[in-house]
């Protein structure tokens, strides 16, 4: 019931009244969150020598906490609100599926299903979420803008710079920390096979019907990927030897500040990383996943560079301003 009333609040009030009665509802905690970024702010001008970071990271890092006091706490300070406004109030087709009873988006023809604790509303709002983080103007991107991404809206800005970074044609691609599985789902067509590494027993149930019109070339393992190798956990090296993987074309890792750790899981007896061509990793995390998995990828023979802009991610004691993804490559 709730979901209904949910829906019809959606498409009755405009986002921009909706907007204005979540704030007035949310005052407190607006206030709050205004407060934590003045005083992450004052703390970080105050320590600013502290961090090793260059000038014109520290200039960029005023920018944007300019930037935050004057539109509030968000993940993406540099998106426009436009954007999110877009994605937001964007009417998705979504249904229940009749033998499973999960919800699923209907996307191009693919049907994305959402795990079981989800209802419409939140499976709606859990793929906007998520492909607003992967709009063509987000830091969050995996892929350069040349690169198709399930559920991303047209935009007229595709431009990219330099090499093009994503999926092949026949590429053998690991997907860590999948989640609802739209990475996956946005390479399924041009990969060769792709392994899903997942911990979550509630999304791994929601993956198989995802795949289910792939399972020829879709691999499932219900783990999460770390440094270590037992009943929860699997390292790249054992994923490797397990599953006879001949090659790793493409890695992405989206892991919930385990990433740095997860590479060491890809060493052979501590000495050589193992053969993967190109890696999409997330450094935001932790404060130093930025410069660790940096010097880690360098160390073994990759270039790679950082998306553009930055992400807000508050922790009272180091810079919040922080780069989202890391593209290696050779």
């Amino acid at each position: 019931m709730m979901g209904i009333v949910k829906n019809v609040y959606r498409k009755v009030i405009p986002f921009s009244v909706r907007a204005k009665i979540w704030r007035i509802r949310h005052s407190k905690e607006l206030e709050i969150l205004k407060k934590n970024i003045e005083q992450q702010e004052e703390y970080f001008k105050d320590h600013i020598d502290d961090f090793t970071l260059d000038d014109a990271r520290k200039t960029d890092m005023l920018r944007i906490f300019s930037l935050l006091r004057k539109k509030g706490a968000t993940a993406f300070p540099e998106m426009d609100a436009f954007i999110h406004e877009k994605y937001f109030t964007r009417k998705l087709k979504i249904e229940k599926d009749t033998v499973s009873g999960l919800f699923y988006v209907l996307v191009d023809n693919k049907r994305l299903f959402y795990k079981r604790s989800l209802d419409e509303s939140s499976a709606v709002q859990s793929f906007n979420s998520v492909s607003f983080e992967q709009d063509y103007a987000s830091p969050h991107r995996y892929l350069t803008n040349d690169k198709y991404f399930v559920g991303v809206m047209e935009t007229d800005v595709k431009q990219v710079i330099g090499d093009s970074f994503g999926v092949n044609d026949g590429d053998v691609v690991v997907d860590a920390g999948a989640a609802e599985g739209n990475f996956a789902l946005s390479v399924i067509e041009k990969a060769s096979k792709v392994y899903i590494i997942e911990g979550d027993a509630e999304w791994c149930e929601a993956l198989k019907q995802t795949f289910s019109v792939y399972k020829e070339k879709v691999e499932i393992i219900q783990k999460y990927l770390s440094n270590v190798s037992d009943n929860n956990n699997i390292t790249l090296v054992d994923l490797i030897d397990k599953y006879n993987i001949n090659k790793i074309d493409f890695l992405k890792m989206d892991i919930e500040g385990c990433e740095k750790q997860s590479l060491y899981g890809g060493m052979i007896n501590d000495v050589k990383f193992i053969d993967i061509n190109k890696m999409a990793i997330c450094t935001y995390h932790n404060p130093e996943d930025e410069v660790e998995i940096s010097n880690f990828v360098s160390q073994h023979g990759y270039k790679f560079y950082l998306t553009d802009g930055y992400m807000f991610f508050p922790d009272s004691n180091n810079p919040p301003i922080r780069k989202a993804i890391l593209r290696a490559y050779k």
